[in-house]
């Protein structure tokens, strides 16, 4: 079905289940008062709540198109943040460091980034594990600030990629021995894990967005319910009230 398609058939749903409401609507009324009769005042009520439905059945059904959505922001994000050298530049500094006052490792000849140093010796699996946690934890840390609403349904595990890094340092020291890890491949090989894990997340925002759209429908639904329960019972209460009068001014009477 083609999306000229969908989008009726998403809009005979909504005005189905809208219709539903409204004779829920008129008719719950006469479980406590069935001598209850409708006023405009009660069909504009009535109206309201069918429209709410109407608009809320939509948005539930199109909910379903955020997953595609998120997904697209995720790979958007992985291609900026691959590129972005200024958070790589601000990574290895920190990374520098965080090495130097570990103590892990003979910092001599090794000049600072500030002084045009580019280089960081990882010789310990201490020192990986270390510049890995900063590197992914700052990728980590990029996602969420750059798509803070996304940020709420999608979480990194910062030390997945911290321990994929970590393994790749070994491999590469295994088969360059004596060589210097280039940080720009364990940079992208997390930031490509981290989207692996916010790709698997992507669903979990319909379920939870959807789940809020319904707790606010019953939410919002009260508010015309509740003033048509009211007037409902009002109603009644004014019936006993005139019952109670007729019946006083009948004995009066005799």
């Amino acid at each position: 079905m083609d999306g000229a398609g969908l989008f009726f058939l998403w809009f005979v749903l909504a005005a189905a289940f809208s219709a539903l409401v409204w004779w829920v609507c008129t008719h719950y009324t006469r479980l406590w008062n069935k001598e209850y009769e409708v006023t405009s005042g009660f069909h504009v009520l009535c109206a309201a709540a069918a429209i709410i439905t109407f608009a809320a059945t939509l948005c539930f059904i199109g909910l379903k198109n955020t997953k595609s959505v998120a997904q697209e922001m995720v790979d958007e994000w992985t291609e900026n943040v691959e590129n972005d050298v200024a958070l790589q530049n601000a990574s290895f500094v920190r990374s520098f460091h965080a090495v130097k006052e570990s103590g892990l490792e003979n910092m001599r000849g090794y000049l600072a980034p500030e002084a045009g140093g580019d280089l960081i010796p990882m010789s310990c699996k201490e020192t990986q594990t270390l510049v890995s946690s900063i590197y992914a934890g700052d990728a980590c840390r990029d996602f969420g600030r750059k798509y803070p609403f996304l940020g709420w349904f999608l979480k990194a595990d910062e030390g997945v990629p911290t321990v994929l890094i970590a393994a790749d340092c070994d491999k590469w020291f295994l088969s360059h021995p004596g060589g210097a890890y280039p940080l720009e491949r364990g940079y992208e090989l997390g930031v490509r894990q981290i989207n692996t894990q916010l790709q698997e997340q992507t669903g979990r925002i319909v379920r939870v967005t959807r789940t809020w759209l319904v707790l606010l429908f019953l939410l919002v639904q009260l508010i015309p319910f509740g003033a048509i329960g009211y007037i409902a019972y009002k109603d009644i209460f004014s019936r006993h009230s005139q019952r109670k009068s007729d019946t006083d001014n009948f004995d009066l009477d005799l």
